[in-house]
């Protein structure tokens, strides 16, 4: 597999993505010793609330911490909106989620076996200014109204009151005659004496499906520190007895009702005094209920949009970039807005309240109702001497390490892909311009030798830089000096040695010829041998002299071309002229397949030179073809060139060496015969050719049979 220089650089530019990595990894030490620190912030924010309300019994007793009871207690809440007595519960929002449902656990009484069917309500109280408001959501399978023709209060369906003040108990009773406007009766200590009506408690009697609501209005300063509610179910209009109680607290074992309980103002003044920003700090009581609540969980304000032009393009980049950012960081509700929380005595259901409560610390997380907001809390407990009354709350979420630890990563990103686009357009350019100087070294490398094997001066390789490709291109140049002075010696060494070895050659055979006459001289009759050996030297001497002149023709060419003048020839005649009169002559045991064109195929060449290179590629033919196998001829033009194929059946010749066997002086012949061969027959032919503006080529046949074809194409007679 070859992969290129500037795929390889590419690769190496990966190892800038270690970069992104190593931040990746910093942010995460940096987020965890934010979150240990977060933690030791809130224990000791926790146990600093606690140690300021430890041993505070005055605070505890004015604000009712003793002796509580989930069972009978009861808990104020301060209410968002104005209540209308209507029978409606939409006004009690957002705190009607906070009612408690009533049923079996809270039944004081009943005269058969007790069926959910029979009786349930739903409670809340709250208050409002200077009143106290509650509502009732009775289910009951039958609603009787009091009755007209009696006087008993008590002989229908009923709310009871029971309100404990510094006096003692007072009873009150609502039993209407039918649903509308209602107030309640004042019972009498004795009964001998009558209910008095008690115009301040007021309230809406709405009859529903199924049962009842209730909506009550009770003034403040009418209430004590203690106060139950019982409701009571009547199903029989005749007998008219009370089948069941059900109550916020049971009078009749209990003998007093339950605490009525709110947050606590003084304790809030304290907190506030000890108040962290971004914090929120509760205290909870043993009913797990919130009796006092200060700060927010919300985080702070962000800056404006506009404020920091560059924190506006991140932002930009930031939204672009988002789903990649999905797969690094955690999700958290940085966009939700956190809604501070009314101080209310709502049930506080966290995991380690029990254990607070039980006079351990601890420190939980947990989620938000949008499942993305995670907050951290502190749990301490709250001791008064050796027992603990309540216990302090300190939560604060983790966005903002959450959100820092999010900044960080996305700048880390962004910073990571400039760098990235950056580093890697840095080494992308210089894989390429190192590749491109590479290339442009091979292709000089590659034309300064020409297919006649000479050397181009003027495509010589670059040597000017002064790094390693400027070393390897002067020793390319230093290479092509050497094979230019070699390709010189080798062309200049032919002609050399035509004219160093003509002289003795013309003495060799002036010696043969006169050894020959004075052989014959001196004897009429010369011995036989003697004159054989005379003969064959002189047939050496004639071959000898054969390829001096191959040589002399071969290395004087390219000047002889020069002086030669072309003129239009009609290719057609000339070759059958040529075959007649010349190669059927010459190679007499050969038969020759040559079919004329009908028309003319004219060309503009020198007669005699392309005479001359058809000799040389027919006399190769002959030379390499089968015996009983014919050499073809074959003549065809094109549009505007003429092309001549001379085909012979014999040895195929080599893929590598069919460009070869052009050059000068090369010989590829398996087969060797009597005639003198210096591998210049083929340089003769390309380098006629080339001069006339063609080119010759050998390829294999490739129509079953094993031999060669060599094509020549000259240009047409313009």
């Amino acid at each position: 597999m070859r992969i290129s220089l500037r795929l390889k650089l590419a690769l190496l530019s990966l190892l800038l993505l270690l970069f992104p990595l190593l931040g990746m990894r910093l942010n995460s030490t940096l987020k965890n010793s934010l979150i240990i620190s977060q933690k030791d912030t809130l224990n000791f924010t926790a146990q600093a609330v606690a140690a300021a309300l430890t041993n505070r019994s005055d605070l505890f007793d004015r604000e009712q911490f003793h002796a509580l009871n989930q069972s009978r207690d009861l808990y104020l809440f301060q209410l968002s909106n104005i209540i209308q007595l209507d029978g409606n519960l939409e006004d009690w929002q957002p705190e009607l989620d906070q009612a408690e449902q009533f049923g079996r656990e809270h039944l004081i009484s009943s005269e058969e076996s007790y069926l959910p069917q029979t009786l349930t309500f739903r409670h809340l109280a709250g208050k409002q200014d200077k009143y106290l408001y509650a509502f009732f959501d009775v289910q009951d399978d039958q609603v009787i109204y009091r009755s007209r023709n009696s006087l008993r209060l008590d002989r229908s369906d009923h709310l009871q009151i029971v309100i404990e003040d510094q006096k003692g108990q007072h009873s009150y009773l609502i039993s209407p005659y039918e649903p509308g406007w209602i107030n309640a009766f004042l019972m009498p200590d004795s009964p001998i004496k009558f209910p008095v009506s008690e115009q301040r408690i007021q309230g809406a009697w709405k009859q529903k499906s199924g049962g009842y609501l209730l909506e009550l209005r009770i003034p403040l300063d009418l209430l004590g520190n203690k106060l139950a509610f019982t409701v009571a179910d009547v199903d029989e209009e005749q007998e008219r007895s009370v089948r069941v109680l059900i109550g916020t607290a049971n009078l009749a074992e209990n003998q007093e009702p339950g605490w009525l309980l709110g947050t606590s103002k003084p304790i809030e003044d304290i907190l506030r005094s000890l108040d962290r920003p971004y914090a929120r700090i509760r205290v909870v009581d043993q009913n797990r209920r919130i009796r006092a609540q200060v700060g927010s969980l919300r985080n702070p304000e962000s800056l404006p949009a506009d404020a920091d032009q560059f924190a506006q393009l991140m932002r930009q980049v930031s939204e672009l970039l988002r789903p990649l950012y999905r797969f690094f960081t955690t999700q958290f509700a940085a966009e939700v807005q956190i809604q501070d929380q009314a101080s209310q005595p709502t049930e506080l259901a966290l995991q380690g309240i029990p254990e607070g409560l039980a006079g351990k610390h601890s420190l939980i997380k947990y989620l938000m109702d949008n499942s993305q907001t995670e907050v951290m809390a502190a749990i301490v407990p709250l001791h008064e001497g050796d027992k603990v009354i309540a216990a302090v709350v300190v939560e604060q979420t983790t966005n903002s390490i959450l959100a820092f630890s999010k900044r960080m990563i996305e700048e880390t990103i962004i910073l990571s892909m400039l760098a990235f686009l950056f580093g890697g357009g840095v080494f992308f350019y210089f894989a390429y311009r190192l590749s491109g100087r590479i290339r442009k070294l091979r292709d000089q490398a590659a034309s300064a030798i020409t297919s006649d094997g000479h050397i181009r001066s003027a495509a010589r390789p670059i040597k000017r830089s002064g790094d390693e490709i400027g070393d390897l291109g002067r020793t390319l140049d230093a290479m092509l000096d050497q094979l230019q002075q070699q390709i010189e010696h080798r062309e200049k060494m032919a002609d050399n040695l035509e004219h160093e070895m003509r002289t003795p050659l013309a003495g060799v055979a002036a010696s043969l010829k006169n050894l020959k006459q004075e052989q014959m001289r001196l004897q009429e009759s010369p011995s036989r041998q003697i004159m054989e050996y005379i003969r064959w030297a002189e047939r050496d001497v004639q071959r000898l002299e054969g390829l001096l002149t191959s040589i002399r023709e071969a290395a004087s060419l390219k000047n002889a071309l020069l002086l030669d003048s072309k003129e239009p020839l009609d290719l057609a005649k000339a070759v059958s002229m040529w075959l007649e009169h010349g190669w059927k002559l010459a190679f007499s045991g050969v038969d020759f397949l040559y079919q004329p064109p009908e028309q003319e195929v004219m060309v503009e060449v020198d007669p005699v030179r392309l005479h001359q290179a058809l000799d040389k590629l027919v006399e190769n033919a002959v030379s390499f073809h089968v015996a009983e196998t014919p050499v073809e001829l074959r003549l065809e033009q094109q549009a505007d060139t003429v092309s001549m194929q001379v085909i012979n059946q014999g040895p195929t010749i080599e893929p590598a060496w069919q460009q070869q066997i052009f050059n000068s002086m090369t010989s590829h012949r398996p087969l060797k015969d009597d005639r003198p061969h210096m591998g210049l027959g083929l340089y003769i032919v390309r380098t006629i050719l080339e001069h006339h503006g063609g080119k010759v080529s050998v390829r294999n046949l490739e129509d079953g049979r094993s031999g060669v074809v060599f094509s020549i194409t000259l240009p047409k007679e313009k």
